[in-house]
This record gives C-alpha cells, sequence and structure tokens, in this order.
C-alpha cells in the first residue's frame, strides 16, 4: 500500500525522556524510532537496540545548559551516529520544550539534521502546563526562541499542549492516533471523487509551520470544526494565516453530512491549497502552515515576569553578618596554633629533652 511506503520513510528521533514516551507509541504502531538521552536510566527503560546515551551524561536535571555542554563534549560522534543509524528521508525529532535534555539539545539536533537536503526534518514538542515549575517555563520559553527563528527549515511542528488535559500520556496516544490516521488516508479505495494521495501527504508533511491533524469518526462529523481548538494542541492564532488543509472523508453520494472545504476555511483561514479525499471510514482534517501560538508564547512569557521578582528575591544572598562567638573552638584552635608552631621533627624533641634535662 502507498501510505506503507511512506511510513517506511519516516523516523522518529525521541530526545529525552518525554520524547521517548511518544516515539514507543509510534513503534507499537509500526513506525521506526531512535532515541537519545543524556540519563542511562531512562534508556534502561526502552527495549529497543535504537538508542544512544550521550557520552558522560547523568541526566540535565532541568539544566538546558548542563545538556549543551555534556553533548559538545561529544558531538561529532553524536552526529555520525545518527547519520548513520537514521538513514530514512523524513524525520521527526520529539521532545519536551520543558525539560532538561529535550529543551537543551533537541533544537539543535534538529538544526543540524536539517541542514541534510535529502533530510525532510519535522517537529513534534510537548508545551508544559502554566502550573509546572518556573524553571520548567523558562526552559519552554528559551527552547521556543531557538526553535522559532530556524521554523522555515523545517517542516510540520506538532505542538502538543500539556495545558488541554490533565493526564499528559493521553495527549501522547491521541497524538500516536491522529498521526498514524493521516499516514493510512492512503489505503483506502480509489474513490471516483479522488483521494488524497501519497505526493500530497509527503507536501503536507514537509510545509513549514505550524501543523494539527483532527479526525472524527463518519457520525461526527458535525462536530470536527467545533472542536479544533479543544484538542490536543496550542490553541491557533486567530490571524488564520495557513498553507495548506487536507481533508479525508467518507464518501459524499453515502454521507450527506459530508464536510465542506469552505465550512473548513472560514474556520482556519484561507490556504494556498486543498487536498480533498474521499472513501475513507472516518473524517481526517491536517491543517498546515500555520503560525506559531503567540498568544501561548505571551502568556508563558507573562508568567515568567510574574515570578521573576519572587525567584531573585529567593535566589539572591541575605545581608547578615555572623559574628564567631563559640571562644571554645576558638581557643582549641589557638592551642592547636601553638602546638604546630612547635611541632618539632623527632631529632628536634631528643635534643630538647636532652637540654632540659642539664
Amino acid at each position: 500500500m502507498e501510505s506503507n511506503k511512506l511510513k517506511e520513510k519516516i523516523r522518529f528521533l525521541a530526545v529525552g525522556a518525554a520524547g521517548a514516551n511518544v516515539a514507543q507509541m509510534m513503534e507499537k504502531k509500526g513506525y521506526k524510532a531512535y532515541y537519545v538521552n543524556l540519563a542511562q536510566q531512562d534508556l534502561d527503560l526502552i527495549n529497543s537496540p535504537n538508542k544512544l546515551h550521550i557520552k558522560n551524561g547523568e541526566g540535565a536535571s532541568k539544566n538546558r545548559d548542563k545538556a549543551k555542554e555534556v553533548l559538545s563534549e561529544s558531538i561529532d560522534e553524536v552526529l555520525e551516529t545518527l547519520e548513520n543509524q537514521i538513514t530514512e528521508k523524513y524525520v521527526f525529532t520529539v521532545f519536551s520544550l520543558g525539560g532538561g535534555t529535550g529543551s537543551g539539545d533537541g533544537p539543535f539536533l534538529s538544526s543540524v539534521i536539517a541542514e541534510n537536503p535529502e533530510k525532510k526534518v519535522g517537529l513534534v514538542i510537548i508545551l508544559p502546563s502554566m502550573e509546572e515549575s518556573l524553571q520548567t517555563r523558562i526552559n519552554a520559553y528559551e527552547a521556543l526562541s531557538e526553535i522559532i527563528p530556524l521554523k522555515n527549515s523545517f517542516g510540520a511542528i506538532f505542538i502538543l499542549d500539556n495545558n488541554k488535559r490533565k493526564d499528559k500520556l493521553s495527549i501522547n496516544r491521541s497524538f500516536a492516533g491522529l498521526f498514524d490516521s493521516f499516514i493510512n488516508i492512503g489505503d483506502v479505495p480509489s474513490s471516483i471523487h479522488g483521494v488524497i494521495d501519497i505526493a500530497e501527504q509527503k507536501a503536507l508533511l514537509e510545509t513549514s509551520g505550524v501543523a494539527m491533524i483532527h479526525k472524527v469518526a463518519q457520525n461526527e462529523q458535525s462536530n470536527l470544526l467545533a472542536t479544533i481548538n479543544d484538542g490536543i494542541y496550542a490553541t491557533i492564532e486567530p490571524n488564520k494565516k495557513i498553507k495548506y488543509i487536507g481533508l479525508s472523508q467518507p464518501e459524499a453520494k453515502e454521507d450527506k453530512g459530508a464536510i465542506e472545504i469552505n465550512s473548513v476555511i472560514d474556520v482556519v483561514g484561507q490556504p494556498i491549497d486543498t487536498y480533498m479525499g474521499y472513501g475513507n471510514t472516518e473524517t481526517v482534517l491536517y491543517l498546515g502552515g500555520m503560525s506559531f501560538p503567540k498568544a501561548y508564547i505571551n502568556s508563558l512569557a507573562d508568567s515568567i515576569r510574574k515570578e521573576q521578582e519572587k525567584a531573585e528575591k529567593a535566589m539572591e544572598d541575605d545581608d547578615i553578618t555572623m559574628d564567631n562567638i563559640n571562644f571554645l573552638a576558638n581557643r582549641k584552635s589557638a592551642v592547636i596554633e601553638k602546638e604546630s608552631e612547635k611541632k618539632m621533627s623527632a631529632r628536634e624533641r631528643l635534643l630538647a629533652s636532652r637540654n632540659k634535662s642539664k
């Protein structure tokens, strides 16, 4: 099948523990994955030969600078290993923005792989909840500041938002199912109304900018557009900037409730082009080339600034001077100092005793 040919050309590169969780779910659906981490303990939990421990790494403890420093010590070796191990054309780097290893090393590794003209690199990045720690949110902001200037060198960027659900793992599971449904739309029988072919799927995956995949069962199509911002992704920007729309749904003649492409455009904006397909058992909507979630990024920055003064006070040295009032210890120290001054060799002690006896 054509979609299976596309699946064989895709590799998920997980950087850090959170990325590994997503990649493992993709592996269960038949995709290839590769795991990179500073922490050997995290890699030991993964039942796969396709993993790399960054030399001298013991974990990053949410320290992005530490993750970069450790990686820099063996960067040539790491890049050579990735080049030899990841031969697929489509590479989706998966990592959390709030942690240490993924947030610190994920953007850089993605950008280096993307320099290869034979590779198409996409991202699956995970936004932290606004309820998470200050350090986690600062990490996310800094990681985004590195990714956004490079966005045009990447293909599709899927932004999973941990603010959308309390159960973070369910977000990862949902993404795995959505991505797989999009890849599998090529498995439907040919329709006289047309299908989204593998070339169009590739075009969507290669389109730079923020991407989303949504789907509903055949009898739930009317709910699709109303729930676009209630899914697992960061809320789309209201500017309605979008490059491409892909819509695959059941045969129009069998389902009077088929979604009209104009109703999608009314919600997300006018694209450069649309790809339409029919004959699927469910409705799958792909939105590609959208803007980064500026509203979320601004909220993230505001939440950090609100805690800045409090954090700086916690980190500054207290202006307290302590006197040394332990006179007993002082006396002992003085005795020790005098004794050390008088400390003599065995010969000197012998001569001293001899002189005393005279």
